[in-house]
C-alpha cells in the first residue's frame, strides 16, 4: 500500500464506527469500468448482485467488456472503490473479476481455499464494508473444490490432516467442516456440499458483529452464498 493509500490504525477505527451507525456513500461515477463508460457505481445491494451477475452473463456469452491491462495510472492508484466484496476459493481457475467481467477496481477479492471464513478473511471483509463501503458480499464456492472434498472424508472419518505432517492444511479443511456436518450423511455429494458450504459461509458472516451484522440489519448489506461452475462458467445462486 502506497503513502496516499495507507490507513492509519485512528483513520480505520473512525471509518468503521461511522460504518457500524451511518449510511453509505452515494453512487459515485466510474469510468472505464465493465459497467459501461460514465456508469454510476451499483450503490445498493440488489443493484451491485445485479450487476455482478450481468457481468457473468457476459462472460459466460464471450462477450466481454474490453480491458485495459496498463497500469492504473495515478487516479486510480491513489483509492479503490469496489461496489462487491468476494470471498473466493484459492483455486487457480477462480478469478473473479474475470468470472464476474469487471475491470480492477470494482470487486475487493478474498481468496481462501474451501472458501471458509478464517480470521483473515473476516477482517479482510469487515475493512470491505466499514472503510470501502461495499453493499455486497458475495461468498463463492465452486464446482469439485478440494477442500470440499476433503472436509467430506474428515466427516465421513476416511482422513485427517494432522499438524505434524500438514502443517495448517487442516485448520483450512476444519472451516468447511461445519458446513458438511450440517448435510445428512446419506446426502453428501459434492455439488450439494458446495453449495451448502457457501450458504454457511454467507449466513455465518451475515451474524458476525459488530460490522456486517449492524450493516445487514441497517439494509446497507446483503450476504449471498453462490456457486461457480467452472466448465459453464456459469454463476448461480447457492
Amino acid at each position: 500500500m502506497d503513502e496516499h493509500g495507507r490507513l492509519s490504525r485512528r483513520r480505520f477505527i473512525g471509518a468503521v464506527g461511522a460504518a457500524a451507525g451511518g449510511s453509505l456513500v452515494g453512487a459515485e461515477l466510474l469510468t472505464g469500468t465493465a459497467l459501461g463508460a460514465g456508469a454510476r457505481r451499483p450503490a445498493t445491494p440488489n443493484a451491485a448482485l445485479a450487476a455482478l451477475m450481468e457481468g457473468n452473463r457476459r462472460y459466460r456469452r464471450n462477450e466481454w467488456e474490453r480491458r485495459d491491462y496498463s497500469p492504473v495510472g495515478e487516479r486510480r492508484a491513489s483509492s479503490q472503490k469496489p461496489f462487491a466484496a468476494v470471498l473466493a476459493c484459492a483455486d487457480s481457475r477462480v478469478s473473479p473479476s474475470l468470472v464476474f467481467d469487471v475491470e480492477r477496481g470494482n470487486v475487493f477479492s478474498v481468496q481462501v481455499a474451501g472458501n471458509g471464513v478464517d480470521p483473515g478473511a473476516l477482517g479482510s471483509l469487515e475493512y470491505a464494508v466499514a472503510v470501502l463501503r461495499v453493499p455486497l458480499v458475495m461468498v463463492l464456492g465452486h464446482s469439485d473444490c478440494g477442500a470440499v472434498r476433503s472436509a467430506i472424508d474428515v466427516v465421513a472419518g476416511r482422513t485427517s490432516f494432522p499438524p505434524s505432517t500438514f502443517g495448517a492444511i487442516g485448520a483450512v479443511v476444519d472451516t468447511v467442516v461445519p458446513a458438511i456436518e450440517s448435510v445428512p450423511a446419506g446426502e453428501r455429494t459434492i455439488d450439494r456440499c458446495v453449495a451448502t458450504n457457501a450458504n454457511v459461509q454467507a449466513q455465518a458472516l451475515a451474524r458476525t458483529g459488530p460490522i456486517l451484522s449492524t450493516a445487514v440489519a441497517a439494509g446497507r448489506l446483503r450476504v449471498v452464498g453462490a456457486v461457480y461452475e467452472i466448465a459453464s462458467g456459469r454463476v448461480r445462486l447457492a
